[in-house]
């Protein structure tokens, strides 16, 4: 067990590794290309207006030193020239990581071929010290590759003053010295920056959780769309829809279950039903917009087809669940298709909500239904009525509406392609249900 843990807990930190490193190298390859651009810009200028001038105005003699500045320039412009054209084809975390070992490992070469010739002209280092702590601050590599190459360049810029200018003047004028602190300050400044960029990259890692977090709750309490509009907007414009589909299912008798059976066993019959409910829901592509003590409304706005396939998921997951709890719950479901109006209501505890003759007339189809019966309109029925089969039960009042010739829901219509599995579909799924009813 304890190894089992131990080892959890290891690739647990392998990949969090991995995922610093990969935003590391990410940052730095965001950083070290306008650096390039404007070190391209400033080594053409050099390389094409500045050396001339300064040959032709006598600035610049014939020291070995003044000739090779031009060389170096060209050599600074293809190397900023070369990273660039790269650097647009590198999509790859390995291939970008690669890329910036070599531009460091060059840089370092570039640098102290450029630090000796300006100590050898003029007696300053100066550019090569910008140049290592631009390597510590910009170039945020994992690792010790950039610490080395700083060590590394250092001992070859030392090494190659020593050779071409003698150790006299490098070593009284105190510039050995700085050079030395200067790389100290360096290594010191790159495991700062690092432990930095470590604790940058954990909080970042730590406000993506806690909004995923949000955004999961938002996205559970509304429908994508409304939360994305909501997140962008701040708010959620209302809308029309000249067709929309309703479905109400009642659990038949549950005022009477609930008074019978103790609180617990009433939520767990509630939250097995319902939670059977909200993957029939998910599976038909439809929209659940909330439940009402045991009531349950669902919307469709791609057609009825869906919410009456639904309808009678639904019915076969309350019979699946009677059949495995020893229960005798019945529902009554009713539907119908009209203009509505949905839109999200509130300043807390946002509900979204649909409004509109339709909601009404598919309400008082399902309480005016029968139990384990579907009880739809006859805006419903001339939509479905090739698709599905009903029984007409006739003329009924609507309380608001008057007399409404209403039909019942049976099934879906026996075609030659139909499969006899899929019309068990929704029988398979839930069957499922494992609930246990408390006496």
């Amino acid at each position: 067990m304890v190894d089992i843990v131990h080892a959890a807990a290891s690739r647990a930190a392998h990949r969090h590794g991995t995922d610093f490193e990969r935003w590391l190298i990410a940052r730095s390859f965001r950083m070290v290309v306008p650096l390039c651009r404007l070190g391209l810009l400033v080594a053409t200028l050099m390389l094409l207006v500045v050396d001339p001038l300064l040959f032709a105005n006598g600035t610049w003699g014939d020291r070995p030193q003044h000739r090779q500045l031009p060389l170096w320039h060209a050599a600074a412009a293809l190397y900023f020239a070369v990273f660039l054209l790269r650097a647009p084809r590198l999509a790859g975390h390995r291939a970008r990581k690669a890329c910036l070992a070599w531009c460091m490992a060059l840089g370092a070469a570039l640098f102290t071929w450029f630090g000796t010739l300006s100590w050898v002209l003029s007696g300053d280092m100066s550019t090569y010290a910008i140049f290592l702590l631009t390597m510590v601050c910009v170039f945020s590599y994992p690792g010790a590759l950039r610490r080395a190459l700083g060590v590394a360049s250092t001992a070859a810029l030392s090494t190659s003053i020593l050779w071409f200018d003698g150790g006299s003047v490098f070593f009284t004028s105190g510039a050995a010295f700085n050079l030395v602190a200067l790389t100290v300050v360096a290594l010191l400044l790159d495991a700062y920056l690092m432990a930095t960029n470590r604790a940058l990259f954990d909080e970042k890692r730590l406000v993506e959780h806690e909004r995923a977090r949000a955004d999961a709750v938002l996205f559970n309490a509304l429908p994508m769309s409304i939360a994305n509009e909501l997140k962008r907007n701040n708010t959620v414009a209302t809308r029309r829809h000249d067709r929309v589909c309703v479905l109400f299912v009642d659990i038949v008798g549950f005022t009477r279950f609930a008074a019978d059976h103790p609180p617990d066993a009433v939520l767990q019959v509630l939250d097995t039903v319902f939670s059977a409910f909200d993957t029939l829901v998910e599976h038909h592509g439809v929209e659940k917009i909330k439940t009402i003590g045991d009531a349950y409304m669902v919307i469709g706005t791609q057609g009825a087809g869906p919410l009456a396939q639904l309808a009678l998921d639904m019915l076969a997951a309350v019979d699946a669940y009677n059949r495995h709890a020893g229960g005798a719950l019945q529902v009554r479901a009713g539907m119908h298709v009209g203009p509505a109006i949905t839109g999200v209501i509130g300043l807390q505890r946002l509900h979204y909500d649909v409004w509109g003759d339709a909601v009404n007339i598919a309400s008082r189809m399902e309480s005016t239904g029968s139990a384990g019966r579907i009880q739809v309109s006859d805006a419903v029925w001339q939509e479905l009525r090739l698709v599905f089969r009903f029984r007409c039960r006739g003329t009924i009042a609507v309380k608001g509406k008057g007399p409404m010739c209403t039909f019942y829901l049976l099934g879906r219509q026996a075609t030659a392609d139909d499969d006899p599995a899929r019309r068990a579909d929704g029988r398979r799924r839930a069957a499922d249900l494992r609930p246990s009813l408390a006496a």
